[in-house]
């Protein structure tokens, strides 16, 4: 009978460590994000990017915006292993709800970016960006996710690598 409350007690402690160590670590992460994030643009401010026109991969010409529904615009580096890790995960977005832009920015030649694409089989639409589209959105490093509203308005902003799952809440909480 004693050495079962004892064992008792010990599994009530272990739950605990593990419950606080669960909340540290996700304190960490927070404050890594946060951290992060801190250059970019904030969250509800709005941009106007309506007459921002770019060059695909496929050789047309697409607006940075399609205001019909919120748009999460994914910026990568062709040569950025995180962007290599992070750009499959977009594949499980809900697109019915969700624009997905590919913008790819520091490329040495528009070969790279398709090598690329071709490496991770992306048949999506992928834009080639520019440097005044880089400091528009304060691009300190990749990969780096906005997702704005059909108003232009930032409702969500993160940097690195992002799990599907990740960006499937980011997706839920900001639209």
């Amino acid at each position: 009978m004693v050495l079962s409350k004892s064992i008792d007690k010990m599994k009530q402690i272990k739950w605990h460590i593990w419950i606080r160590d669960i909340v540290v670590i996700c304190a960490i992460v927070y404050a890594v994000n946060v951290w992060q994030s801190r250059d970019m643009l904030d969250v509800e401010s709005s941009l106007v990017l309506d007459t921002q026109l770019l060059v695909g991969l496929d050789g047309k010409i697409s607006t940075l915006i399609k205001s019909d529904k919120p748009t999460l615009i994914y910026f990568f580096a062709p040569w950025c292993k995180v962007c290599s890790l992070s750009i499959g995960n977009l594949e499980y977005l809900d697109t019915e709800k969700l624009n997905i832009i590919r913008i790819a920015l520091d490329y040495s030649n528009v070969e790279a970016v398709q090598d690329f694409a071709e490496k991770h089989n992306i048949s999506s639409q992928i834009l080639l960006g520019h440097e005044g589209l880089k400091r528009q959105f304060q691009i300190q490093g990749y990969p780096t996710y906005y997702i704005l509203d059909e108003r232009q308005k930032v409702l969500s902003k993160s940097y690195g690598y992002s799990t599907a799952l990740g960006l499937r809440l980011r997706q839920i909480f900001s639209v």
